[in-house]
């Protein structure tokens, strides 16, 4: 029989959300960090199991997401070929992105105990249908509900928020968010090398997300019992069913589904094609009609009417949490291909490595936002505090286009600097949402960042790899036909020495071409670097339009640093 939470008062944790966010404020300002310090000692540790708990959930559900989008390829050449392995990705941001308004508006209004346990059976589950697949589409189901995990995983956030004292928030979630280092850092690397070096291979990922899912969950059952949710008022769970907005579910659900499929389509199919303009506008018909029906029809709407008329305050950092999100999710995809192309060619490992310096970048930035927070915000104020990593990414994701084949210690440079602007928006954009949102709505405000972070994610994905895709099929030809011609390869001979190299053609070894020489190689390699970097230009490129207008919006933001919420955490 499962215990109430009065039951066991004084053995576990039992959240008292007002208690929980009154803050013990020091005798004099000198005693500022013994104050801070002797409320992290005040916590029990029976409620720092739960933290650590609900982190691990968090850590977890972002982890094969970065291990395994480097490595689509080598699934796709164990349980393939199927050309829908490339939805891999695109299932779990998908999944992420419509889960995440869900869970945390539900969360918000029936309570977070059951929705973070479900997250962690999701976990279970898709790690084992993952672990158990033996063609794509089973792996495409795994990672729909992982996607989901995740989703569910991005609402402890908001549960760890309400469990601590708000002047303990940015250390706490900064230092939960450090907990992603391995995976931010490693993840292509430990990808690559658990794929290779491992008896179960990829599936070894999968059966580490059970394993850590299930001992999770099984700690937050035993440990987490929160009081009843604020939104929830005196009402009974059956009166806030019955009043739920279902119709704005739904479109929150089928809208943001139908824009994501769309837009995965892009590259494939183009911009002109039934396959991109059906889904597309009709998911984007119907989240004009959530619009319409939350502002005028909803009597009771999953997105609150209140959090978006504070516009600079909530609404802008929504719009730079999304083109966080173009830049974050987009360069996780395609960063491993330009390290192939530009450096390392086939070698696994030697991606894997230079992967982490932007991997590192991220974690190092967001961890540092959050535990600067309360030291330059005062002095600079937050919207200047959020432009610092808009800045950061406007500056050197664009000087990714000065690295050549013999400048790599440069690329992975610019790579840090620019994953620390990402992972610095990224978490700080979390803290100021909670900081505008009244406690008992954290879940929906942490739902719909998170969404748009998505949203923007996916529409950055397409953006940028029809761009790679297009200009690297017309540069290729060009650089690499031109040279090898020059160089004394007979016509008849380009286009399989093209598909060689490429990789179109495969089974063939390049010395196979007709008329092919070392010299002839040796300027057909040079060319296709060439080629290769000239079409990331104009990803790199692209990056600034959006970028800039990310800027503006920091720059607008409402700055916060002299509100009662914001003092709180200098107290």
């Amino acid at each position: 029989m499962q215990a109430s939470p009065a039951s066991i008062e004084g053995e576990n944790v039992k959240i008292q959300a007002a208690a929980d966010h009154v803050d013990v404020p020091p005798n004099s300002p000198d005693d500022s960090n013994v104050s801070l310090w002797r409320e992290l000692r005040a916590i029990k540790w029976k409620k720092w199991l739960v933290i650590i708990s609900l982190g691990f959930i968090y850590n977890m559900g972002i982890s094969i997401y970065l291990c395994l989008s480097p490595i689509i390829g080598i699934i796709n050449a164990d349980i393939g070929p199927d050309p829908a392995y490339s939805w891999l990705p695109t299932c779990w941001t998908v999944a992420t992105g419509v889960g995440l308004i869900v869970a945390g508006t539900l969360s918000d209004v029936l309570g977070r105990r059951w929705f973070v346990i479900g997250t962690g059976v999701l976990g279970v589950a898709g790690g084992i249908c993952g672990a158990l697949a033996q063609n794509i589409p089973t792996a495409l189901a795994s990672l729909t509900i992982l996607g989901l995990n995740h989703a569910g995983a991005m609402n402890t956030l908001a549960a760890i928020a309400e469990i601590v004292p708000t002047r303990l928030r940015g250390i706490i979630l900064g230092a939960v968010n450090a907990g992603i280092l391995v995976w931010a850092t490693c993840g292509s690397l430990i990808g690559h090398e658990v794929a290779v070096h491992t008896a179960p291979g990829w599936r070894t990922l999968f059966w580490i997300i059970v394993a850590a899912n299930g001992l999770a969950t099984l700690l937050v059952a035993i440990n987490y019992f929160p009081a009843k949710p604020l939104a929830a008022g005196m009402k009974t769970r059956r009166q806030l069913l019955k009043e739920f907005d279902y119709v704005g579910l739904a479109l929150a659900t089928a809208g943001p589904t139908l824009f994501f499929v769309g837009i995965k389509y892009v590259p494939t199919y183009g911009a002109k094609s039934g396959y991109f303009l059906g889904p597309f506008l009709a998911g984007i018909a119907l989240m004009v009609c959530l619009g319409c029906h939350q502002a005028f029809y909803a009597s009771n709407p999953i997105m609150k009417r209140f959090l978006f008329r504070r516009v600079r305050e909530f609404t802008l950092i929504l719009v730079v949490a999304a083109v966080g999100g173009m830049l974050f999710y987009s360069i996780v995809a395609f960063f491993s291909t330009y390290l192939r192309v530009m450096f390392h060619g086939d070698n696994t490992r030697a991606i894997g490595v230079d992967y982490m310096p932007f991997g590192a970048g991220t974690n190092v930035g967001g961890v540092s936002s959050a535990l600067l927070l309360p030291i330059i915000a005062p002095v600079i104020g937050t919207r200047l505090h959020l432009a610092i990593g808009v800045t950061l990414q406007v500056l050197f994701i664009p000087l990714m286009c000065l690295p050549t084949a013999n400048s790599r210690g440069m690329a992975l440079a610019f790579s840090f600097f620019a994953g620390a602007g990402i992972g610095w928006v990224e978490l700080l954009t979390i803290l100021l949402i909670q900081l505008a949102t009244p406690d008992e709505w954290i879940g929906v405000a942490t739902g719909l960042l998170g969404m748009m972070r998505s949203i923007g994610g996916s529409a950055g994905s397409a953006v940028y790899t029809t761009i790679l895709n297009s200009r690297s099929a017309d540069l290729i030809p060009e650089y690499v036909g031109s040279a090898a011609l020059e160089a004394g390869l007979p016509a008849g001979s380009l286009r399989q020495l093209l598909g060689i190299l490429t990789g179109v053609v495969t089974g063939e070894s390049i010395t196979d071409v007709p008329g092919i020489s070392p010299s002839i190689i040796q300027v057909s390699t040079s060319a296709l670097h060439k080629a290769w970097r000239q079409a990331f230009h104009y990803v790199w490129l692209t990056s600034i339009p959006f970028g800039v207008i990310a800027l503006g919006c920091a720059i607008m933001t409402k700055d916060v640093s002299g509100s009662e919420v914001f003092m709180a955490l200098m107290v």
